[in-house]
């Protein structure tokens, strides 16, 4: 009899693909299914008579949810008694649990059909917005204040030698986003730094008083990002670099990976700052991060940088793009003897 990843294994992409799909829309199904049960359950208090004080105990206890998983569903059941249209948005994928739980509280008899229309599709964050036009917040004071110090936790007394070191005790999940909207057009931003950040953010602020005389924050940090992603774009694809005389001769061999400045600002200018990578359906790559540039013909093998010939990659579909060409045991090689024991940083290819 063959398990469940021979089975897998012998399934073709497309196969594989296709069959995960139909998974998805199967949890889909069934997660509203446990939302209606949830709803009724609650609304009959079958809970007490498990000996649970409340719906949530015995969804944590009982139902064996995780704490989170127990209050997005409670929510989203209760409010989906009152708008049962919160559970066809739940069985149809339009929206996810996730957007649900938080456009539950604003949802009413007169605007859930239209905001559950705007939110179909939409990631959490877009949600998040979406909730923030709904529910606009006031602005946040800025405030730097020291945070309390950890007190390091003493050595065990019984920690032998060779014995394995302690897993690190489970840090409370937080949900808060680390920037997180207050209206359609302002957010609340938050992070935590050390002193010589403080003492670097005071030293602007006092250069900048003859431009930001209350010495505001947002203003600060919005300059200092302008001149640093004008700087990391000057040294990584030449934007804004002084252009260097083009050379008329055609595209030759060249020993060196590094690209020359104008066939970089060329590509990132005309790839939109963002991966080229398209599948099979037409959707292209949304990432603007780890961006590399890619040979389509591989510049080990070709040996020349020329901008037709070259495009944005995400490092993950430069990786991609070069198991392709070279082979997947190839690339495994190279990644292993480039960085031996930690994790591979690709090369631009």
């Amino acid at each position: 009899m063959m398990n469940s990843q021979t089975v897998l294994q012998s399934l073709s992409s497309s196969e594989l693909l296709v069959r995960t799909h139909e998974l998805v829309e199967d949890s889909r199904r069934v997660e509203a299914d446990l939302l209606v049960h949830l709803g009724e359950i609650d609304e009959r208090k079958l809970y007490l008579e498990r000996a649970f004080p409340s719906m949530f105990a015995f969804c944590v206890g009982e139902l064996r949810f995780s704490e989170g998983a127990a209050y997005n569903r409670i929510l989203v059941a209760r409010a989906a008694r009152r708008l049962p249209a919160l559970i066809d948005a739940m069985r149809s994928g339009r929206v996810h649990l996730g957007g649900l739980r938080l456009l539950a509280p604003h949802l009413t008899d007169e605007n859930h059909r239209e905001v559950l229309a705007e939110a179909a599709g939409k990631s959490k964050c877009d949600i998040e917005e979406l909730v923030a036009r709904l529910l606009p917040q006031p602005p946040v004071a800025a405030v730097v204040r020291k945070l309390p110090e950890r007190p390091a936790a003493p050595p065990s007394p019984l920690a032998l030698p060779m014995s394995a070191p302690a897993a690190p005790s489970p840090r409370s999940e937080d949900h808060r986003p680390a920037m997180a909207p207050l209206t359609e057009e302002t957010f609340k931003i938050q992070f935590t730094a050390g002193r010589t950040f403080r003492d670097k953010l005071r030293h602007a602020q006092d250069l900048l008083r003859h431009r930001v005389p209350n010495g505001d924050l947002a203003s600060i940090f919005d300059r200092a990002l302008d001149l640093l992603i004008g700087q990391v774009k000057k040294e990584r694809f030449a934007i804004g670099r002084k252009p260097q005389p083009e050379s008329t001769e055609p595209a030759a061999e060249c020993s060196s990976r590094r690209i020359p400045d104008g066939i970089k600002r060329t590509v990132y200018e005309r790839d939109g700052g963002r991966c080229t990578f398209t599948g099979a359906d037409g959707r292209r790559c949304a990432e603007t991060g780890l961006l590399e540039f890619d040979h389509l013909d591989g510049f080990a093998l070709t040996q020349v940088h020329q901008a037709d010939r070259i495009r944005l990659l995400c490092r993950a579909h430069n990786q991609h793009a070069a198991e392709k060409i070279y082979g997947r045991a190839f690339m495994e090689r190279a990644r292993a003897s480039t960085c031996p024991g930690t994790s591979p940083q690709p090369r631009l290819l």
